[in-house]
């Protein structure tokens, strides 16, 4: 009992542990998208004196009518950066739907689709499909679009034409053929409506030229934001404001209240650990204290110590066996009964992304290599005991008794 106690104490407080930790690391990269999100702006047509009437550069008077044009560097300039692992194109944009007679307001997502999905953070509960099923369903048709949930459910099914009034560029209104449904999307929050995720090149072709979007970037390590602003914009791109996931991690981390909470359950970790380890090994001293006149009676009738020894090491490795299993099971079953009521955040979306109880599985390993050690520690002392016990004294003892 005092080992399904302690045990199963332990998973619980080292599982909530890691599943707060590692809530603040998915919290923070579904915010920011990936290690690190670039507003970047290109250089207007307008600002260079293109399209301007009485300029000796102008463009011809269709292009004055159409309006300035946006010039940007490729995307792959990024990974001219040895830092840089990964670069994508994400380009957000408020548009209203038309569905049921309603034009609703929602958030239109425009993606590279093989880029993205090498880059972004990406949760597997965030879709009924995984982020590559997802981004193939983009790539069967140009005007392919995820929906989101809420949009899903107001009867819409796969091959719907969707129209959508965007009001950027030129086209009043772009038809997207809906390709598949998601739950959640990096930076997107059901709580301020729906969303779509479509093609970038698509939407840019659509409303006849490219506007100032995001890049967001993957890193093989740590980097400095200030020094990977400078090494982009030597590169001759205009960064308006750089988010750095892993920076933000480390804020949220270094704060008081985090730190004391972590500190209470490791605490309690480290102290059903502890007590587990002196619990047992007080049971067996007092086991093998309160059975020695049985231990030599064994002996007197002729069990060889090998024979005693395997009998106690037997009866030892069935009592912590049976004590880890039932203490980690039940630790797991309070887990994720109960973690999930400890999702308490401020701000406009306390609940998205959602909890995901994660068990301490590493930490429950060190649990079971202690145990195995005690267990190993206990069978030498047991076997130094046995050699040294002096039957008679044992079998007179009983006698007095």
């Amino acid at each position: 009992m005092l080992l399904i106690l302690t045990l199963s104490l332990a998973v619980f407080t080292a599982s909530m542990a890691h599943t707060l930790d590692r809530y603040t690391v998915e919290r923070t990269y579904y915010e920011v998208g990936a290690d690190f999100r670039l507003v970047e702006i290109g250089e207007s047509t307008e600002e260079a004196g293109f399209g301007v009437p009485g300029n000796a550069s102008s463009r011809p008077s269709e292009q004055e009518d159409s309006g300035p044009e946006w010039l940007f560097l490729p995307v792959s300039e990024h990974l001219t950066i040895p830092e840089i692992d990964q670069a994508a194109r994400v380009w957000t944009r408020g548009v209203k739907v038309k569905l049921g007679g309603q034009n609703l307001e929602a958030s239109l997502v425009g993606v590279d689709r093989v880029d993205f999905a090498q880059t972004t953070f990406f949760r597997r509960d965030f879709a009924p499909a995984s982020l590559g099923a997802l981004m193939n369903a983009l790539a069967i048709r140009d005007d392919g679009v995820l929906v989101s949930r809420e949009l899903w459910e107001s009867g819409l099914e796969v091959g719907d034409v969707l129209p959508v009034s965007i009001p950027a560029g030129l086209a009043p209104e772009v038809g997207f053929r809906v390709a598949g449904v998601v739950d959640l999307f990096p930076r997107q929050y059901p709580e301020d409506g729906p969303f779509l995720v479509g093609n970038l090149d698509f939407i840019f072709n659509s409303i006849g030229g490219m506007y100032p979007y995001d890049v967001w970037v993957k890193t093989g390590s740590r980097v400095d934001t200030e020094r990977l602003v400078d090494q982009v914009e030597s590169l001759g791109i205009s960064v308006m404001k750089a988010y750095n996931a892993r920076e933000a991690i480390d804020r949220e981390q270094f704060q008081p209240e985090r730190q004391g909470v972590f500190g209470l359950l490791s605490v309690g970790f480290v102290a059903s650990a502890f007590l587990t380890v002196l619990g047992f090994l007080i049971y067996s001293y007092v086991s093998f204290s309160q059975r020695y006149i049985e231990l030599g009676v064994l002996r007197a009738v002729g069990l060889s110590v090998r024979q005693m020894a395997v009998f106690l090491f037997t009866e030892q490795l069935t009592l912590i066996v049976t004590g880890a299993l039932v203490g980690t099971g039940l630790g797991v079953l309070v887990s994720r009964l109960f973690i999930p009521f400890f999702q308490v955040q401020g701000g406009k979306h306390p609940f998205t992304p959602p909890f995901v109880v994660q068990v301490a599985w590493t930490e429950i390993l060190y649990v079971y290599a202690i145990f195995g050690m005690m267990l190993l520690a206990a069978a030498s002392v047991l076997m130094i005991s046995l050699r040294r016990m002096r039957v008679f004294e044992a079998v007179k003892l009983g006698e007095t008794t």
